[in-house]
Parts: C-alpha cells; structure tokens; sequence
C-alpha cells in the first residue's frame, strides 16, 4: 500500500479561507420525530439547507460537519468516537462575493474557530469501484430546464424531512425532493409494487456518492460525464428480490439464498446504470483521509 502523509493544516496554505458573514452555533436538541427521507445512511434530524445567503444546518453531528467541511465521505474521516454524539445548529450567511459551491471552507473556517479544529491529510492507494461509461457510450438524458423548481405542495400534501434537501409527501403518497446534494428527486410506487425513484437533476459524482455506502469499497467518477441528467431506478419488492444483501458485495454478484435482507435500493441502480450505458469496474486509486488531531467538544462563544 502506497501512504502519502500531508502537510498540517487548519486552513489554505496560501490566501485568505473563505468564512461566513456572521454565523451561530448552539448545541442542538432532538427535533420532533417525523416523516423522513433518506437516499444512504443518515442520521435522524440531521439536515444542512441553503436559501440564497441563509445557511440552516440542524441537529448535526461534529463528524458530519467535518465529512461536509472536507468534502469526503463518511469512511474518509478518523478521529474521536465522541464526535458522532455532538450535535448541534448553525445558522449563518454567506458574504457577497462567495457562492454556495464554498460552503464546505466556510464550515472549514468555523469549525476551526469555534471548534479548534486541525486536521491532517493522508493518502492511502486502496481498492475502489471506478464508475465508467460502457462501450456502448452513455445512454443519459440531460436535465429538464424545470427540474430544478421546488417540489410541488398541492393541498393534502405534508412536509418530510430530508437531508436531501426539501420535500413533501404528496396525497397519493408520492415523495418530492428539491434542492440537495443529489438534486430533484421523484418517488412513489413502481410498476411492480417496489419503490420507483426519479432523479432529476443528478451528477455523476454524486451517483458516485449514492452507491459508495452501499458496497464493499468506494465509488469513484471516471464517467467525465458533466452536467446533470435524469436517471430512473426502479426496486423489485423485498419479498421477491431473494434472501441474501448486496451490502458489502460486489456489483452483479450472486447474491445467497440466505443471509441480511436484501439491499433492494442498490439492486435498483445497478437496473439503472445498465440502462444508462454506465458500469463499475473493480480497481484501485489513492483515496484521501481526513484525520482530526484536535478538536474542542463545546465550540467557542457566538
């Protein structure tokens, strides 16, 4: 295994980090139990929105800041144990001249102040699914122009929470997700009694992101595929998609006839890429980690 140490750090080598405007920390209380969605492991309550300038992250734990802040996933970050039981809300403003698409140094830079934050990078070649467009070439269609509108709120329709971003359930019971990490998203009842899931405005780095919970090692994007486009995935129900689980399998594998339920989320995608023109292919690529070297557990005074 090849191991890269970085350098130190708590912020930009060079030039001034981007940080919010002005920005609140409180630790959080757990919200009210209701309706939720999620697309991967996630944790109840646990939420970051942004609406123009506003930032609102509710109920969410310091390891998840961190993962948000580096831009890594959940497996990409090591440190004390403790930081998956701190939770707490932020809210705050993004300053004129910054976008949204730099969130992740503005928490960088909150969380070292009010946290006392320092990290170091390590890098490790490990085993990895690389996504990859098949022989065939890709099969996507490019988002609608009204993809990105907010989910619909007709009457009768109810709020669900989602750390995708925000959702109703509708009267028939159809789901709708706008304005997350992994776009407008569509949801209800398949042809075939499993669940059936419209992705609207997805990227491929983020479909990477969807399926890397799921299997035995990450999921990078080596579609160089940009945009976003529409993906349909379609899941058979749990009684008919057999006994053994794709958690911690591999792509296309056998599953047993006995075992963990059946991962029938995943078997949808898999249906999915095959119809896009994408595939997994097994292989290996330096993977980055995100290791805390020290970090307060009450952050600093607002």
């Amino acid at each position: 295994m090849i191991r890269i140490a970085l350098l130190l750090f708590a912020g930009p080598l060079f030039g001034a980090q981007p940080a919010f405007e002005v920005a609140s920390v409180k630790a959080a209380v757990e919200p009210v139990r209701q309706p939720m969605f999620c697309i991967g492991p996630c944790a109840f309550g646990e939420r970051m929105t942004v609406t123009g300038t506003r930032v609102d992250i509710r109920y969410m734990s310091l390891y998840n800041l961190i993962v948000a802040a580096f831009r890594v996933q959940p497996n990409q970050l090591s440190g004390p144990d403790w930081m998956r039981s701190q939770h707490f809300d932020v809210a705050a403003r993004i300053p004129a001249g910054l976008s949204k698409n730099q969130l992740p140094e503005m928490l960088q830079s909150l969380l070292a102040v009010r946290f006392k934050l320092a990290v170091h990078r390590d890098r490790a070649e490990q085993p990895v699914y690389a996504l990859v467009v098949g022989k065939g070439g890709p099969k996507l269609q490019q988002s609608t122009a009204d993809a990105k509108a907010p989910p619909p709120s007709p009457p009768g329709s109810k709020e669900l929470y989602s750390p995708q971003g925000e959702g109703r359930v509708l009267e028939n019971g159809d789901i709708a997700i706008g304005g997350g990490e992994y776009g407008a998203i569509r949801g209800g009842r398949g042809s075939g009694g499993g669940m059936r899931f419209e992705f609207q405005t997805l990227t491929m780095p983020a479909l990477a992101e969807i399926l890397t919970p799921h299997l035995d090692r990450p999921v990078i994007d080596r579609t160089n595929l940009k945009g976003a486009y529409q993906l349909v995935s379609e899941n058979r129900p749990p009684a008919e998609a057999g006994g053994g689980g794709r958690k911690g399998g591999q792509p296309g594998a056998d599953t047993p006839d006995s075992g963990p339920p059946p991962d029938v989320f995943v078997d949808g995608l898999f249906a999915a890429l095959q119809k896009a023109g994408l595939k997994l292919e097994k292989t290996k690529a330096p993977v980055e980690m995100i290791v805390v070297d020290r970090l307060e557990k009450t952050p600093a005074a607002n």
